[in-house]
C-alpha cells in the first residue's frame, strides 16, 4: 500500500509505503463498537436527578380525608399520581463510565487508522509548518487538498508549538489533535487526516 507525499500545493512529490504497523487485512466491527461505545459513554456526565416523593417538599397532611368526597383516598399531596408529586422511577445520578483494555483501544485505533488509508483519506505532507498565526495558510493548504467543507483531522507532532493550533481552531470542520491523544472516535469521525512525515512517524512510534 502507497502514500502519496504532497506538497503545500497539493502536488504529489513521491510515494511511500504505507507502515506496516498501521494496516490490518479484516476490521472487527464488535472490537470497533466497544470501544466507541465506551469512549461516548465516558462522556456522560451522569448528573441527571429528578425528585422522588421523599424528595420533595410538604406533603406531610393527608390532603382530604379518608371517606365520603367520592375521590380515591390520598395520604399526601406529593404522591407521584398528584400534580407536583414526587417521579416514580425517574433518572438518578450514575456514573456511566465503561473501562476497555489498552490493547483493545490500540487495536481498534489501528484498526480505524487502516481504514482511512485503504480508503485514501489520508494526507501525507512533507512538511507541515507552521511558523506565524495565519488561519488563511491553513485555508489555502485545505482548498489546495480539495477538502474544503468535509470534516478534517489535522495530526500536530507539536513542533510548530501552538501557531498551527491557533490557526486551525476557528475553521469550520477542521479539527486538530495530538499523535497521543488521539483515538478511535476521533479519526473515524472525519473524513480526512492531514498529518506531516514525522507526525505518521509518532504514530508509528505509539502503535509498535
Amino acid at each position: 500500500m502507497k502514500l502519496k507525499v504532497l506538497n503545500n500545493m497539493g502536488n504529489e512529490l513521491r510515494t511511500v509505503d504505507a507502515p506496516s504497523e498501521l494496516l490490518v487485512e479484516k476490521n472487527s466491527d464488535g472490537l470497533m463498537h466497544t470501544v466507541l461505545k465506551s469512549y461516548r459513554a465516558n462522556k456522560r456526565q451522569g448528573t441527571h436527578a429528578s425528585k422522588t416523593r421523599s424528595n420533595v417538599s410538604g406533603g406531610g397532611k393527608k390532603p382530604f380525608k379518608q371517606k365520603g368526597t367520592g375521590s380515591a383516598r390520598q395520604g399526601s399531596s406529593r404522591s407521584p399520581l398528584m400534580e407536583g408529586g414526587g417521579i416514580s422511577h425517574g433518572p438518578q445520578p450514575r456514573n456511566y463510565h465503561q473501562s476497555v483494555n489498552r490493547k483493545v483501544r490500540k487495536q481498534a485505533l489501528v484498526e480505524a487508522l487502516s481504514e482511512k488509508i485503504k480508503s485514501g483519506s489520508v494526507f501525507l505532507l512533507d512538511e507541515l509548518k507552521q511558523s506565524e498565526y495565519s488561519t488563511k495558510k491553513i485555508v489555502d493548504l485545505i482548498e489546495s487538498l480539495k477538502i474544503k467543507g468535509r470534516k478534517a483531522l489535522f495530526l500536530d507532532s507539536g513542533e510548530n508549538g501552538d501557531f498551527l493550533y491557533r490557526s486551525a481552531r476557528n475553521i469550520h470542520k477542521v479539527d486538530l489533535k495530538s499523535p497521543i491523544d488521539m483515538n478511535a472516535e476521533d479519526i473515524l469521525r472525519h473524513d480526512f487526516l492531514v498529518m506531516s512525515e514525522s507526525t505518521l512517524n509518532q504514530v508509528q512510534e505509539r502503535l509498535r
